[in-house]
């Protein structure tokens, strides 16, 4: 599937906002092992990363009657907030994830990642999942932890998940009079 599109999104971390252009990611999917590949660069994060992101986010918010991370662009949004918003200690937290995912893959099942059968991956990353919650202290836990804390808050940000969302209802009204802020106040429109 050939995506050339950009998405635009503001995503509200904390009281921040940051806006967010990304383009779509050109996918492929890998019939034999229902992968997702993704075939070109982010903008942080290389093809190889994306694919094991995409993958992930998928396994935790599949599609079902309601969108899955990937109709929502999640990891697109997140390569995105890796040059907006993460500071050095944040990229490198991410990067680390993927190589832990990489090296629990190898010692668990002697492939890489994205070489692994769908029911291999589910049950990675459900056991990581368990344990990550069960220990939180450990550098793997914080960091798988914090990956998907920021996997299901830009899924639930995006439109395609929850079109009613609004980050701030109405518009931003920076100079007014003082007449025009009492017709607001009684209930008036400007």
């Amino acid at each position: 599937m050939m995506l050339e599109q950009k998405i635009s999104r503001r995503v509200f971390i904390g009281a921040t906002a940051f806006m967010v252009s990304a383009p779509l990611f050109s996918t492929v999917l890998n019939d034999k092992n229902n992968l997702l590949v993704v075939e070109n660069h982010g903008q942080f994060f290389n093809a190889q990363e994306l694919t094991l992101l995409t993958d992930i986010a998928e396994l935790m918010i599949p599609k079902t009657q309601t969108p899955g991370a990937t109709d929502a662009h999640v990891i697109p949004v997140l390569d995105g907030l890796m040059l907006t918003w993460a500071g050095n200690e944040t990229k490198q937290q991410y990067r680390s994830i993927i190589r832990q995912i990489e090296q629990i893959a190898k010692n668990t099942y002697a492939e890489n990642y994205i070489q692994l059968a769908h029911q291999q991956r589910y049950k990675l990353l459900e056991q990581l999942d368990i344990t990550a919650f069960e220990n939180q202290q450990t550098e793997l836990s914080k960091s798988y932890r914090h990956l998907k804390e920021m996997v299901f808050h830009v899924y639930y940000t995006s439109e395609e998940a929850n079109p009613d969302y609004v980050l701030i209802p109405g518009t931003y009204k920076g100079d007014i009079s003082k007449q025009t802020l009492e017709k607001i106040l009684a209930g008036g429109t400007i």
